[in-house]
């Protein structure tokens, strides 16, 4: 008998994606991050394990549809970066559509600068509006929203951490 299960399960190829500005996090936070991921035997995608020549964009966007969760690592200057705005929106869509976790994490940045886009927020976004189409910087606030309005991580230093809900 055939079963009656026909939902297709995601072919997961990692547990976790993570997200971040490499300026802000690369040498400090996310190197304890993914080291404490590694030893519990979490497979997570970073950055430097894609190869020499490999299509960076592509190549990332489709990691991101390959991982189980993303943990997006929101920092000071990380919506300064239009590449790290387009993989949130790629991760929004596979949370949408791929029923993914999504666990932001608020690294010496204020949550509620992420969720009001104000401060460095602001001041970025404001900068993208001189330079990209308003539709494209609009659907970045509204991924910026959506996604610091989830349930994550708060550090203020490398000592203190709290739950956000």
């Amino acid at each position: 008998m055939a079963s009656s299960s026909s939902a297709v399960t995601p072919p997961w190829k990692y547990d976790a994606f993570l997200s971040f500005r490499g300026a802000d996090v690369r040498h400090n936070f996310l190197r304890h991050l993914y080291d404490a991921l590694d030893q519990n035997e979490i497979e997570t995608f970073i950055d430097y394990k894609l190869g020499a020549g490999e299509e960076i964009s592509r190549i990332l966007l489709e990691k991101i549809e390959q991982s189980n969760v993303s943990i997006v690592i929101f920092s000071k200057n990380y919506a300064d970066s239009p590449w790290c705005l387009e993989e949130l929106e790629k991760i929004l869509e596979c949370r949408q559509t791929l029923q993914q976790i999504v666990i932001p994490v608020f690294y010496h940045v204020d949550p509620t600068h992420v969720r009001e886009l104000s401060n460095s927020y602001g001041n970025a976004l404001a900068e993208h509006q001189r330079k990209i189409s308003s539709d494209k910087v609009d659907n970045w606030k509204r991924v910026l929203i959506e996604i610091a309005n989830l349930k994550g991580w708060h550090f203020n230093d490398t000592k203190t951490k709290r739950l956000l809900i």
